[in-house]
């Protein structure tokens, strides 16, 4: 400190400060020694509405009994009421977020969801790197509106990355992970799958549901999930839905989900035979699997629907 090195060399203290401008406050004061952390000292006990005062230890115990029970998804502050209403304890949630954090309870609910989504297949290649016909397909779903409803239907589709072959749809106002291991299982009873094979999927709640993945992986299918917010990656069903948005959400309007039904299979049917597309050539999916020596002709689609448990007529 330059003050004091001429305070050393015997100038007057009062002349030395009031050249550097330092108060005499200032230049005497000595901190006090520290005695540690300040605030209040956490509490290790805690009260009852009966008077009863029990320990942290105990509390804890009460919020992991709670948190082991089945289907309990607490956060700190639904435990907290349990604790207040059960154990009947004077506690706030600050305190109990303190303890559960201390102990690893917090997020316990999403930390286990968290995992569970790690264990997802996520897509490693942009493009499906297709081979051969039905080794790779995309599946999802769409909305379509029918106007004498005032709501929508969904639509859930499978197309053929190699051909562009649409492999079965199925329409319904609800969709749930039953129906997609339906539509799955006629697609298995009709076509001529590749004994492995890939399909690649977004995030929808019916897609990622254990029983779609458990049901894929008895099949031994690999199933592909894209990564959030990425439908590139699903680019070829993006694309097929954006057709029938064009020549038929944006040209008719439909009275009930039978109607919109007819109309889709009439679609599919055109566009599987006879639609040109680009990405297999300009020519229709069925004519680019014929150069490919497969015949659709000759597999009965109509009736392997007849006693499908979907009765929608899906591949026609």
């Amino acid at each position: 400190m330059i003050a004091s090195n001429f305070i050393e060399q015997g100038y007057p203290k009062q002349l030395v400060l009031q050249v550097v401008g330092i108060p005499r406050s200032s230049y005497y004061y000595q901190p006090k020694p520290s005695k540690g952390k300040r605030g209040i000292a956490k509490s290790t006990y805690t009260l009852t509405t009966d008077g009863e005062i029990v320990s942290n230890t105990k509390v804890i115990e009460d919020i992991k009994e709670i948190l082991s029970e089945e289907f309990v998804d607490y956060g700190y502050l639904k435990v907290t009421h349990w604790l207040r209403q059960e154990k009947k304890y004077i506690i706030n949630p600050k305190k109990v977020y303190r303890l559960m954090g201390e102990e690893g309870l917090l997020n316990k609910a999403s930390n286990q969801e968290k995992q569970k989504r790690n264990k997802r297949n996520w897509v490693k290649e942009l493009v499906p790197p297709a081979k051969i016909a039905f080794d790779y397909l995309e599946f999802d779903i769409k909305y379509f509106y029918v106007a004498g409803k005032n709501k929508n239907a969904l639509l859930l589709s499978v197309i053929d990355v190699k051909t562009r072959w649409v492999l079965g749809q199925y329409m319904a106002w609800e969709i749930k992970h039953q129906q997609v291991i339906d539509l799955f299982d006629q697609i298995f009873e009709v076509y001529p799958l590749p004994k492995s094979f890939y399909v690649r999927n977004d995030n929808g709640s019916q897609f990622i549901a254990e029983k779609v993945q458990l049901y894929f992986q008895e099949k031994g299918v690999t199933q592909e999930f894209c990564k959030p917010a990425t439908p590139e990656q699903n680019a070829h069903i993006e694309s097929y839905h954006s057709i029938p948005e064009r020549v038929i959400c944006q040209q008719y309007e439909f009275d009930d989900l039978e109607e919109i039904r007819a109309t889709l299979n009439r679609f599919v049917d055109f566009y599987n035979f006879r639609r040109i597309h680009s990405g297999v050539g300009y020519l229709s999916p069925f004519k680019f699997l014929l150069s490919l020596d497969i015949d659709m002709e000759k597999y009965d689609l109509d009736s392997a629907l007849d006693s499908a448990s979907l009765k929608v007529e899906a591949f026609t």
